[in-house]
């Protein structure tokens, strides 16, 4: 499978049927009141850096580095569709992120996933992700996961 990871526009609608798919996947989850996922016309109101994974032609995953009006970088929107699971897919997404994160020598990026999922909570933890409390606009919820990814200064900046 060659796979390939290009940055796209927020308006792309390829990423719209991806995040579509993303946000029918967790509504079956989690309640409304603890469904966290930001609009992508929400998220146009800040800096983003969207990429979706392609392979022969079609997209299958997505991620979104998200540069909060406070300060806090986060990793949102990631999704693999159910064909591209199993290959390295959610894993290139996260190294094309990380990638944004040194060229722009932030030193810590932060993400909210949920307690059900617990194949993205064990993906983020193979990449240096810690459990942290709630960050950013966020309370505390039970049906949270929240993590954080430190990046020292002299690496952000390699």
């Amino acid at each position: 499978m060659s796979l390939t990871i290009i940055p796209v526009a927020l308006t792309d609608p390829k990423l719209k049927a991806l995040v579509t798919e993303l946000d029918h996947y967790q509504s079956a989850l989690y309640p409304n009141g603890s469904d966290y996922s930001m609009p992508l016309e929400v998220m146009a109101n800040s800096v983003t850096y969207p990429v979706l994974a392609v392979t022969e032609g079609q997209p299958v995953g997505c991620a979104c580095l998200y540069l909060g009006n406070d300060g806090i970088a986060e990793i949102k929107r990631v999704y693999v569709a159910p064909n591209g699971r199993g290959k390295g897919v959610a894993s290139r997404l996260i190294h094309s992120l990380e990638d944004h994160i040194k060229a722009l020598k932030i030193t810590a990026v932060y993400l909210e996933t949920g307690i059900h999922q617990h194949d993205a909570i064990g993906l983020y933890k193979k990449h240096g992700f810690s459990l942290t409390g709630p960050f950013g606009h966020y309370a505390n919820d039970p049906l949270s996961v929240f993590m954080v990814k430190t990046f020292s200064p002299a690496i952000a900046g390699a």
